[in-house]
This record gives structure tokens, C-alpha cells and sequence, in this order.
């Protein structure tokens, strides 16, 4: 390569012999000239992206706050009275979580890099606080898109309940509050899949990692989720809970109103019947029936006699088995499949299912809407929580104990109907009151269900709601049932005292022995229709795998005993009559203790050997007895 000379005729060199040639005193001190500029340059772009990084931080710090006002005022929603709100309430609730998505939108932006936010994952300290976070900000945000739906499907099906209510007018055309929730079966399962991600995503937060303030927030988070979990209940259950109320076609159920005061197996005579139909969620219709104008469509209609179970026939005499004895069951579930069998004969409608409730389920909801009044024999009663079951029976007294009286079984008619009407035009808060304490006597088996598609009946057995023999399979569990074999109405004046000893287990075997007394507080001198003479059937469950051993009464020669046998005790006005069995169970580590509805609430003792401080309860539900510290 050659020098050329330049324009100006001087010589330029090839930029390879410039690049050897040795660096003069004018060349570096032109390149030392450059260095403040190369180091001011950097120094300006520190100083941008220091702005930068400030002015994210800010922006960061605002979309927080906008954060952390959202989700104050959605608490403060949340804290307030939910059975009130109406469709503007959830309007509201819909536009703050709106507000809280593009809140959280921001925060996100604000707190990701605009380039090596994967590096900044990796790096020590810094990158779990940062993966904490954004899993933060993307658990509430997928949960506020998911509330976001929901408000929008509450808003809608409020809207529809406002319209319409619970009992449908000839005149009312649009969608009842059933036909709305349905419509969103798909909206419904896309939010039951976004809560899913976003507790998903919550497990993975790792709590120590975030700031103080975040980790403040994961209890509102976890609530929130919690809050959701209803909705599950709700969408799996949904088709069987729309066709039992009449999405599809009219839902019938025929309503058994159980006397304690004559006290079955089950609960109570069933001498009040009724009729309820439900039709897109909705009243339809309802009447009421004395339980022998069943039993006559019955007789008139049936054409293969049902054999009655064998107290029936011995004690009552009846040659086959009568409808209002159908019932006749420890298991609720299992004597009301035989009545439907039954019902079928008599040419009423058809039903979709079963229902029994105890007093205390009309004492509780007059406590909810309040005394009501009634005019019964020309006189008003002023009927409420405390006295229904007196004024109720108070007719048959003054009639002498006709059954055929006119006005005995009508108060409960009379009384129904005026609480069927007052809880149609009820507002929301009392309906979801009711609802509760409907849930509460179903738990405790005043109400016990019966259906028949299978599909509502699993849930309700699932639930325990159907009165099962064995209420939770694989736990052992233990029954004592009674029924009067008297007709006469002083069931609720005896009252069994219950003390189980249960020794400590031997070669995988427990000893138990089951003292009951059976304590009657009638007054002797007193009409003894309500206070006199009882004789009572009493059938004993063991666990599955016991023995009996003994008992202070013989068995009855009953082909249907359960594996505890069947007794006849006679109870008299005053007195306490004592029973006793003694029988052998398999170890475990829990007995459950089935309570009976319609008795007079069981007072249980459970103790061992030596035991200083024994296990006392009053029966108003199953009671589950922990055998492996029972005294301890």
C-alpha cells in the first residue's frame, strides 16, 4: 500500500499505517479532549435514567395508593350489610373493581422495567421482592376481574328478583331471578377458573419477601378468596338446584308438619299436609290438608296392601300399613321413598320430593317475622314463637280431643297460610334470614329432605340433610329412637337422660353400656291426654360391627330390629322409667351420637372408668364424641 496525496497535497495515510504510526503529543492530547465528553455522556444518560427511574417510582407510588383506596373502599363494602344491598349497590361495587383493574394496570407498568425484567428476577435481594410483588399485583388483579363478573351477575339476577320477587303474578312477562342466574352457567364457571388462578397464584407469594404494607394486605386477599368459595357451592350444584325449584317444569314437594307432641320415630305424626309448588324459582301454589284426606285418596286408590312395619300392626292394628304411617323410619329418607311409593296410588299430583318439619321450625320463623292472628272458632289467637305449639293443640282441648273437630288441624292451616303470605312480600334481608334458619334446623334434623331425582337427593344427603339412618358413612355411629304407641298427646312431657360408660378398649373391642332414663314430668293428677300414660317403642342402632349383650328389657320379636334391638316401655305420669344396654363396638377414634328430632332434647353424659370430668351435652344436633381423649 502507498501513500496518496490528498487535495490539499498533503500526504494522507491508509488508516493501517495510521493506526501503527506512534501516537504524537497533539493526538493524544485530542483524545484526552474527547474523554470529558465520552464521561459527560454517560453521566447524562445516568441522569435520564435516573429521572426515568424516579418518575416510574412516582408513578408507581400513585397507582399504589389508587390501590390501596380501592380496596379500602371495597372492604368498607364488604363490611356493610350484603343482604341489603340492592342492584345501584353492586352497580358501585362493579364500577370500583373496575377502577381497582386499571389501578392495578398501572401498578404493574409502573413496577416492570422496560427492558431485563428478567434480570431483575435473578438478581439477589432484589428479584424475590420483585417476584412477590408482580404475583401480588397479578393474584388481586385476576381476582378483581373475576369480582368484576360476579357483580355484574348479582346486579342482574337483583334486578329480576326486584321485578318479580318470589311469587310470580299472572301479569309479570320478563325473566325471573332463576332464569337470570342460569343464563350465566358459562360466565359463572369462567369466574370459579379465574379464582382458581388467583389462588394458584397466591400460594406461590412468598409473604417475607414483599414490604410490610404489601403482607398487611394478604389477609384481605385470602378473605376475598374465601368470599368466593360460595360460588362453587352455587355453580356445581346449580342445575340440580334450578330443577328442584322449578326451572324447568313445576316442582312439587309434599310438606309433612310433624306433631311431637305424638312422637314417631322420625319426628312426629304427620297430621298437617301440604302441597308447596315452585315454578322458575317462585311461589306457584300451595294448600293445605289433614293427612286422612291422603289417607282416604290412598285407600280408595291403591291396589296391593303395604304390610305395616310390626308395632303398627301389633299395637295399632292395622292390617296393613296406613299412608300416614309410611314414615314409620329411624331413617327418614328411607320412609319417605316409601311414601312417595305410596302417594302415587292416590291420584293427587305428582311430587318431587319429601319434606318434614318439627314445631320448632314454625316456632323459629315466627321469631323472624313476629307474632301473627288468627281467628279460629270465631275468636282471634294471637299466636307466636313461644305458644304455637299450645294454641295449636289448645283447639283439640277445648274440643275434647275430637279429631274430628273442624278447628283442630286447621290452626296450623290457618297459620301457614298467614306466614306464607307475610314471607312473599318479605324484603331480601328476611328471606336470606329465613334461608339461614331453615339451614340451621335442616342441620339439626327439624327439617329433614327427601327427593326424588337422585341428584338432589345426594346433595342432601351429602349435606345430611335427609334425615339418613347413618348420617356420615364410615363413622360409627349410635341411635336410640322412640315413638308413642298411645294416641294420646304426651310425647313432650318425657324427657330421657342418657349416660354412656365406655370402657377402654380390649384386643381391639370397647365395652359400652347405654343407661337411659326416661324421665316423665307429667303431673298424675292432670288431664292425662297431655300428661298421662306413655308407652313408647324404642329401637336401639349400634355401630356397625357390635354385639349386644345384654339389656334390662327383652327385645320385641320384630323382623325389622336394627342390630340393637326393638323395646316396649311403659312411662308413667311422675315416674322414670330405667332401661339399659350393654354391647360390645370395635375401636375407634370417634362415635357419632344420631339425635332424634321431635324428642324432648336428649341430656347425654359420656364417661370411662375413673373419669373426674365426663362429657355432658344437650342433644339439639349430632353430637360426635372424640374416644381417644374422652376424659383425658
Amino acid at each position: 500500500m502507498h501513500d496518496v496525496d490528498d487535495q490539499t497535497g498533503r500526504q494522507a495515510a491508509t488508516p493501517i499505517f495510521a493506526a501503527l504510526r506512534p501516537h504524537t503529543s497533539a493526538t493524544v492530547t485530542t483524545r484526552r479532549r474527547r474523554w470529558p465528553f465520552v464521561v459527560s455522556g454517560v453521566l447524562l444518560i445516568i441522569l435520564v435514567l435516573g429521572v426515568l427511574a424516579g418518575m416510574r417510582a412516582r408513578s408507581a407510588l400513585a397507582a399504589y395508593r389508587d390501590v390501596r383506596d380501592e380496596v379500602a373502599v371495597l372492604e368498607a363494602l364488604q363490611a356493610g350489610d350484603l343482604s341489603s344491598m340492592q342492584a345501584d349497590d353492586l352497580r358501585a361495587i362493579e364500577q370500583s373493581l373496575t377502577q381497582l383493574h386499571d389501578d392495578l394496570g398501572r401498578l404493574d407498568a409502573a413496577v416492570t422495567p422496560p427492558v431485563g425484567a428478567g434480570l431483575v428476577e435473578r438478581l439477589p435481594m432484589i428479584g424475590p421482592r420483585y417476584t412477590a410483588g408482580k404475583r401480588l399485583i397479578r393474584a388481586v388483579d385476576t381476582l378483581t376481574t373475576a369480582g368484576i363478573a360476579t357483580a355484574a351477575i348479582g346486579r342482574e339476577t337483583l334486578t329480576a328478583f326486584r321485578a318479580t320477587g318470589i311469587r310470580r303474578s299472572p301479569d309479570d312477562t320478563g325473566p325471573t331471578w332463576l332464569d337470570v342466574l342460569m343464563s350465566h352457567q358459562e360466565d359463572l364457571d369462567t369466574i370459579l377458573a379465574q379464582v382458581d388462578e388467583a389462588r394458584r397464584i397466591r400460594a406461590g407469594i412468598d409473604a417475607a419477601a414483599l414490604p410490610a404494607s404489601a403482607r398487611a394486605r394478604l389477609p384481605a386477599l385470602d378473605r376475598a378468596l374465601d368470599a368466593l368459595d360460595p360460588l362453587r357451592l352455587v355453580n356445581d350444584d346449580l342445575p340440580v338446584f334450578a330443577t328442584a325449584l322449578g326451572a324447568e317444569e313445576p316442582a312439587r314437594y309434599l310438606i309433612l308438619f310433624q306433631n311431637t307432641a305424638e312422637l314417631r320415630l322420625s319426628g312426629g305424626f304427620p297430621g298437617t299436609i301440604a302441597l308447596v309448588t315452585f315454578e322458575h324459582g317462585q311461589l306457584a301454589s300451595y294448600e293445605f290438608h289433614d293427612i286422612y284426606d291422603l289417607q282416604q285418596a290412598y285407600q280408595a286408590g291403591r291396589t296391593q296392601p303395604i304390610t305395616p312395619p310390626y308395632p303398627v300392626a301389633h299395637h295399632f292394628g292395622h292390617e296393613e300399613l296406613p299412608i300416614q304411617d309410611a314414615t314409620w323410619e329411624t331413617d327418614f329418607a328411607a320412609g319417605a321413598a316409601r311414601l312417595v311409593e305410596m302417594y302415587r296410588a292416590t291420584g293427587w299430583p305428582a311430587i318431587n320430593g319429601v319434606v318434614a318439619v318439627t314445631p320448632a321450625v314454625v316456632s323459629d320463623i315466627l321469631g323472624l317475622t313476629g307474632p301473627v292472628t288468627v281467628e279460629v272458632d270465631g275468636e282471634p289467637r294471637r299466636i307466636d314463637a313461644d305458644n304455637v305449639h299450645d294454641e295449636i293443640e289448645r283447639q283439640r282441648y277445648v274440643h275434647g280431643g275430637n279429631e274430628t273437630a273442624p278447628s283442630h288441624k286447621a290452626v296450623l292451616a290457618l297459620l301457614g297460610r298467614v306466614l306464607i303470605e307475610r314471607l312473599t312480600a318479605a324484603d331480601r334481608a328476611l328471606l336470606l334470614d329465613l334461608i339461614r334458619t331453615m339451614r340451621t334446623a335442616a342441620d339439626e334434623r327439624d327439617v329433614q329432605v327427601y327427593a326424588v331425582d337422585p341428584r338432589l337427593q345426594a346433595m342432601a344427603d351429602e349435606h345430611r340433610w335427609s334425615g339418613r339412618l347413618l348420617p356420615q358413612p364410615g363413622v360409627p355411629t349410635l341411635a336410640l329412637n322412640a315413638s308413642s304407641l298411645v294416641t294420646t298427646k304426651a310425647s313432650r312431657a318425657v324427657h330421657p337422660q342418657v349416660t354412656l360408660t365406655i370402657e377402654p378398649p380390649v384386643n381391639g373391642q370397647r365395652i359400652v353400656t347405654l343407661a337411659a332414663d326416661f324421665v316423665h314430668t307429667g303431673d298424675p293428677t292432670a288431664d292425662p291426654y297431655y300428661a298421662g300414660y306413655q308407652r313408647w317403642w324404642v329401637e336401639v342402632t349400634l355401630p356397625e360391627g357390635s354385639t349386644r349383650l345384654d339389656s334390662s328389657h327383652e327385645p320385641q320379636p320384630d323382623p325389622d330390629a336394627p342390630n340393637g334391638g326393638s323395646y316396649d316401655l311403659e312411662i308413667f305420669a311422675g315416674e322414670t322409667t330405667h332401661f339399659t344396654v350393654r354391647f360390645t363396638m370395635p375401636d375407634s377414634p370417634q362415635l357419632l351420637i344420631r339425635r332424634q328430632p321431635g324428642i324432648t332434647p336428649v341430656e347425654l353424659t359420656a364417661t370411662t372408668q375413673g373419669c373426674q370430668a365426663p362429657v355432658t351435652a344437650t342433644l339439639t344436633a349430632d353430637l360426635t364424641l372424640d374416644l381417644t381423649t374422652l376424659c383425658r
